[in-house]
């Protein structure tokens, strides 16, 4: 199962790992959480399910995010102008940021095989890309317990 050509960030939360440009993202944290989308305006009402991974690319900082509607089920969905999956890719070379947003993607995908708001646990895959820019995620996968933000509020308090 340990398979050294695929780094992963093991926590007590999960796994995460994934393939830029052919490179590893070799991930130092890792969280999920369960919480309200934040809203431009109005009362925030819908759930999403709030990935964020942080690591490196070869000598490069490197955070990844996805953003996940809890309405969606188990299956594959499209990511490239899809209003309930955002990816965001943020790499810090030297001193200018590059940040790749789901919203500029040619292609992507994410593959949900488990998504349960009752145990909070979230497991499934991606991808995604430009390949006019030379830019692609391949390989993503993540399997972690995403505890609920009003759960997490309550322990801190």
């Amino acid at each position: 199962m340990n398979d050294p050509t695929r780094p992963t960030a093991l926590t007590a939360r999960g796994h995460f790992s994934a393939r830029i440009n052919g490179t590893p993202f070799i991930t130092t944290d890792l969280s999920g959480v369960s919480c309200l989308r934040p809203e431009l305006t109005g009362a925030r009402s819908q759930r999403i399910w709030k990935l964020h991974a942080v690591g490196k690319v070869g000598p490069h900082r490197t955070a990844l995010g996805l953003f996940i509607d809890q309405t969606l089920t188990a299956g594959i969905y499209d990511l490239v102008r899809n209003d309930r999956l955002t990816a965001v890719y943020h790499l810090t070379p030297k001193q200018v940021a590059q940040v790749f947003h789901s919203r500029d993607f040619a292609q992507g995908r994410v593959r949900l095989l488990e998504c349960n708001p009752d145990t909070g646990r979230l497991r499934g895959s991606f991808e995604f890309g430009i390949p006019a820019m030379n830019f692609s995620v391949s390989r993503g996968e993540f399997d972690l317990l995403c505890p609920r933000e009003e759960d997490i509020l309550a322990l801190i308090k």
